[in-house]
């Protein structure tokens, strides 16, 4: 009963949560010009359009420093196109990496951030795709208080039975995970979107020091909190663009994740299951049917409809999904909840950009090997 609880409890504030504007959406933005690091490696999909709506951003002052490790990486062609194509807005490529750690996407963004010229930054990742106001209201979440704006995450444009269920995950569990986490104080930065000042940073060594780490996003919101600075998220979510997926691939990545979770917060990974749909439906289903008069497929029906539509209430929000495309594939997603969990407490190793991982307590990286 709990966890149906929680669930209808985080759908609420998902719907609050976007309801409500930026707080400080008449501030005199003049005053905050940002460097945009987009650090990139290979093609994304959608890649050109998810770039090109950076150049398109209405704000009075910014830069665009991106980064590739290799400079024969294949996203460099597509860069100098559009910085060709953008002649007033200020962006550059910088090539190389320096290596602070094992985590290769820290490498690839030591040189852009020691290198950009505004005081305040905002990490970007390659798969994002934003509207014209989308810094205008970023920025608008700022006051001395904050030390970092981060944003929910809707995925969009999803091709392939393991991109929908990408999708399907983004647009219920992890936006609504979001908000009940920082309901109950506890921060979830991500790395699709991060806005903070330099100085802050700095304060605790900079972008370098995250490169021992493989959440390096979340290890950032927790060195801000550390500084007694909060982690806000914003009202507006960033739309990544999902692309064609295999099932393989979805499974993977959620296995990175999870372990990430196991060794960074054991205790809360441990009751997991305890929290999804499924578990919890036939735990509540049993314990009700022998308390009450209610049959046990009856109860699990219910816990199932209004679950179901929780979710739903929250992927109508982000994308208009449909109820006939999301209700099947949502089922899925459910159903692999407890084998995909059960598969991430097996082991520590994970795999990331092309590289094996071995993650020890606390999000360290342990090793890296080149896969073949």
């Amino acid at each position: 009963m709990t966890a149906i609880l929680v669930t209808i409890l985080g759908t609420g504030l998902f719907l609050r949560h976007l309801s409500e504007p930026p707080p400080y959406l008449d501030a005199p933005f003049s005053l905050y010009p940002v460097s945009i690091l987009k650090p990139l490696k290979g093609t994304d999909p959608g890649l050109r359009e998810n770039l090109e709506s950076f150049f398109n951003l209405e704000y009075p002052a910014f830069e665009i420093i991106f980064s590739v490790a290799n400079p024969q990486d294949p996203a460099t062609g597509l860069i100098n196109d559009l910085i060709a194509k953008y002649p007033q807005v200020k962006a550059r490529l910088i090539c190389g990496e320096v290596h602070t750690g094992v985590n290769p996407k820290v490498n690839n963004l030591v040189r852009s951030y020691e290198s950009s010229r505004y005081p305040l930054l905002l990490i970007s990742d390659s798969n994002v795709r934003v509207s014209r106001d989308y810094l205008k209201r970023l920025v608008a979440h700022l006051d001395p208080a904050v030390g970092l704006v981060t944003s929910l995450v809707t995925g969009t444009h999803a091709q392939g039975l393991g991109g929908k269920l990408e999708r399907t995950f983004l647009n219920s569990f992890y936006a609504r995970g979001m908000l009940i986490a920082d309901a109950a104080g506890k921060q979830c930065a991500t790395g699709k979107s991060m806005l903070f000042m330099k100085s802050d940073a700095e304060r605790f060594g900079g972008i370098k020091v995250l490169g021992r780490y493989l959440a390096e996003d979340f290890m950032f919101g927790e060195a801000i909190q550390h500084l007694g600075l909060k982690v806000v998220i914003a009202k507006d979510p960033v739309r990544q663009i999902i692309g064609n997926h295999g099932v393989r691939q979805f499974w993977n990545r959620h296995v990175r994740w999870g372990r990430i979770r196991k060794t960074q917060a054991p205790l809360a990974f441990a009751i997991e299951p305890w929290l999804g749909c499924f578990a919890s439906g036939l735990v509540g289903s049993a314990a009700f049917s022998s308390l009450t008069g209610l049959t046990f497929s009856a109860f699990m029906a219910i816990h199932l409809l209004i679950w179901a539509t929780s979710d739903y209430l929250i992927a109508r929000r982000l994308e208009k999904s449909s109820p006939y495309a999301f209700a099947p594939i949502w089922l899925i997603r459910e159903l692999l909840a407890l084998p995909l969990w059960l598969h991430t407490a097996s082991g520590n190793q994970v795999a990331w950009r092309g590289n094996q991982f071995t993650l020890k307590a606390g999000g360290l990286l342990e090793s890296r090997t080149n896969e073949t």
